[in-house]
């Protein structure tokens, strides 16, 4: 189903790279665990629905003023098309801006022969044609007027995401089946649009505004100082997004709060649920980080890897740093992004 990555012919200003997914991961320095650089704040608890908010401890980093889709995408600073004449698990992005994109896994994208989802968290880099892994979250449909695609300015619930970025395109479909009947969404062509879309459309008005007015209630001190959520339900950890840096935090929290709302509005609040102990959390990172790494996929601008854990995935998005002669070989950079999910 997926074709071998490629390269593409010249297009205009754009220049040509190559998206390569190695055997073996890079090797990198060190980094500071999590715990070294970031802690916990009170949970945050609706329902069945705990966030944990976490703030970085370190100095800010240096600003690499990352793009992201929803900037993007109606700025046309990104086109996003069907490759070739149509690949279910391809698809191929033109970043025609002077800056680099992140792309979080889970992000919908909609329009071309079906609807599809981002398959890996990434850069990509400034002036750059590429082909970009993707899942289908419209099993019904293989038509369409246009081959171009338009965010759907929403993240798929974390069970998806972590369907995409670690599992199979069946196991991507079943997840978007069982969330649609959950919703009672479900549609000829099985698309995930109408979830998608819930996000946005005031269906889940209720839950959201709870959600934000307990989020609001943070001190503008650690609001400036989050970098991420952990994220429970009934109790149990089963997400955790953790970015590099404050200001790329802030660009996608919006989208990452409505999923994490979508995920939890059909779950039935359990009986005398407690929020998780900061322990839980750990516990739950620490199972994915001491796996080994693989590499997963890699650009000019950043490699990423995923860790499969007893319980926990995880996939962390490293900047790739430009070589340099005076610059010291065990120099560790900080990962732009790391995502946990429960399996």
């Amino acid at each position: 189903m997926r074709s071998a990555i490629g390269l593409f012919a010249l297009v205009s200003t754009v220049s040509l790279v190559r998206a390569d997914t190695p055997n073996k991961a890079p090797e990198t320095p060190t980094t500071k665990t999590l715990a070294e650089r970031a802690a916990f704040l009170d949970p945050i608890q609706i329902d069945s629905l705990t966030l944990t908010p976490i703030v970085s401890t370190q100095p800010p980093p240096a600003d690499e003023n990352l793009l992201v889709l929803d900037e993007a995408m109606p700025q046309k600073l990104v086109k996003i098309t069907e490759f070739n004449e149509g690949d279910v698990n391809n698809l191929t992005l033109v970043n025609s801006s002077d800056k680099s994109v992140f792309l979080l896994a889970g992000e919908v994208i909609i329009g071309g022969k079906q609807d599809r989802i981002i398959g890996r968290n990434t850069i990509i880099p400034a002036n750059t044609k590429l082909q970009v892994p993707v899942y289908c979250v419209e099993h019904g449909r293989w038509t369409g007027e246009t081959k171009e695609f338009a965010t759907a300015k929403a993240l798929a619930h974390g069970r998806l995401r972590g369907q995409a970025s670690f599992e199979s395109q069946q196991d991507v479909w079943n997840e978007v089946a069982a969330k649609n009947e959950a919703h009672k969404t479900t549609s000829q062509t099985g698309t995930y649009r109408k979830v998608a879309s819930q996000q946005s459309d005031g269906s889940n008005a209720g839950w959201q505004k709870r959600v934000d007015a307990a989020i609001a209630k943070i001190s503008a001190t650690d609001r400036d100082k989050m970098i991420g959520y952990a994220v429970s339900l009934n109790g149990k950890v089963a997400t955790v997004d953790v970015f590099g840096s404050p200001k790329l935090f802030r660009k996608l929290e919006k989208k990452l709060v409505s999923s994490y709302v979508t995920e939890a509005v059909d779950i039935k609040v359990a009986a005398n649920v407690k929020a998780p102990s900061a322990k839980d959390v750990k516990d739950f990172i620490a199972d994915a980080d001491k796996a080994k790494a693989q590499a997963s996929y890699d650009t000019a601008k950043a490699s990423t890897t995923v860790n499969k854990g007893a319980h926990a995935y995880k996939s962390g998005v490293m900047m790739k740093s430009p070589p340099r002669a005076d610059a010291p070989a065990a120099t560790a950079a900080e990962p732009v992004y790391e995502g946990y999910e429960l399996h």
